[in-house]
């Protein structure tokens, strides 16, 4: 892991830095750019952020960070080139001397302010932003243009390595982090607990099976309601799937729901849309899925499962194969592979690792030790301080 040890620090520029980020809700990208921000206010430095909307936007403000509301969400490579001369407004008024972007869109704006102000540009490498054909790939190639490189997992330093054939030294992993003390299941209030599985209308004695996230075509989740039909046919106990996350894709909702009358899962599958309680989501859960299609670049619902003590099951593929130690975490399954997704949680229902009280106390401890937001966000201090000592 990369440690910096400069004893100067006192005596050098302090970070003063603009996150540039499209919007502020619920993906990995932006909860990152949130933790980073709180974390830069509770080390009394200065916090600024570039988005064009998002609900979390108002608890930012709340805790000492400066909002700027700028359409840098936009593709429109004229409202990109505007959105240059927006941040160089913003730069120069707050003194910013970094400048971190966290999508390619804006990223591009970012790096036309960097140059034209002499300020640090830096990219954090959220995706595996694939491409196929050169356009794309120079569009891609944004985010290796930085003063510094930060990639969310050793997956995607591999992609940028091979991919981009990228050879300088500009680049650390930091690996994404969660709240542990959020995601705690000691603190989990049995009341409310109690309260969540009335609301959605859960049944006591069920199997409580939970896929968290956004409902898109390639979060898994026509994988994972064949593989409850296969379940079914193998053992009579009764299952319940979740859907936890919103959806914006009629056209998705219509065929995932198609699919669930024709297997006949009425009774066992559930969308229950957004929650901002996810610490009591994954604590009624029995066993929590991530089923992506496509390789996660990182993958946070392995990592918040465990922080809670749960098993998790997850397509073996991108950083899934970090962050899950098959057989204790839980288990990993063959993407895009139903049968073998139901296999796999069979294999969980009948394993040592399932509700058992040691293995639930592992799982937690790997993440306490590998996968904390304080650990992420001081790894990303030292990296501001860092370019600037350059």
């Amino acid at each position: 892991m990369l440690y910096i040890h400069n004893t100067n620090l006192d005596m050098q520029e302090k970070p003063n830095v603009l996150q540039v980020i499209p919007t502020l809700n619920i993906s990995g990208a932006e909860q990152g750019c949130f933790d980073v921000a709180n974390f830069l206010i509770k080390n009394k430095l200065k916090s600024h952020i570039a988005t064009s909307t998002g609900y979390r936007i108002e608890q930012l403000e709340n805790n000492g960070t400066l909002i700027n509301k700028i359409p840098v969400h936009s593709k429109n490579p004229l409202i990109i080139l505007i959105n240059v001369f927006r941040l160089i407004k913003i730069i120069k008024k707050n003194e910013i001397n970094i400048i971190h972007a966290r999508s390619r869109a804006p990223a591009w704006s970012c790096y036309l302010a960097a140059k034209l102000t002499n300020i640090k540009f830096i990219t954090t490498f959220h995706g595996t932003y694939n491409f196929s054909n050169k356009v794309k790939k120079f569009y891609n190639s944004i985010m290796i243009r930085g003063d510094y490189i930060i990639a969310i997992s050793n997956f995607i330093y591999s992609e940028i390595r091979t991919k981009y054939l990228y050879t300088r030294e500009n680049i650390s992993i930091i690996l994404r982090g969660v709240d542990v003390n959020y995601f705690n299941p000691s603190l989990i209030d049995d009341n409310l607990l109690k309260q969540q599985i009335d609301q959605y209308a859960l049944r006591k004695n069920s199997i409580k099976i939970v896929l968290p996230g956004r409902v898109s075509f390639w979060k898994g989740h026509a994988i994972a309601i064949e593989a409850i039909f296969y379940l079914k046919e193998k053992i009579s106990r009764d299952f319940e799937l979740i859907f936890v996350g919103p959806i914006n894709n009629d056209k998705l909702k219509k065929n995932l729901l198609n699919k669930i009358n024709e297997f006949k899962l009425e009774d066992n599958i559930k969308f229950v849309g957004s929650s901002k309680k996810m610490n009591l989501i994954y604590s009624l859960a029995d066993i929590v899925l991530s089923c992506s299609t496509d390789p996660e670049a990182f993958g946070r619902i392995p990592v918040e499962a465990q922080s809670m003590g749960k098993i998790i099951i997850a397509s073996d593929h991108g950083g899934h194969k970090e962050t899950i130690c098959n057989g204790v975490s839980g288990f990993l399954y063959d993407p895009n592979q139903p049968q073998d997704l139901a296999d796999a949680i069979l294999k969980a229902l009948v394993s040592e690792q399932y509700l058992d009280k040691s293995y639930q106390i592992k799982r937690r401890n790997l993440i306490i030790e590998n996968y904390t937001v304080e650990k992420m966000c001081q790894q990303t201090l030292e990296i501001y301080n860092k370019v600037l000592s350059t």
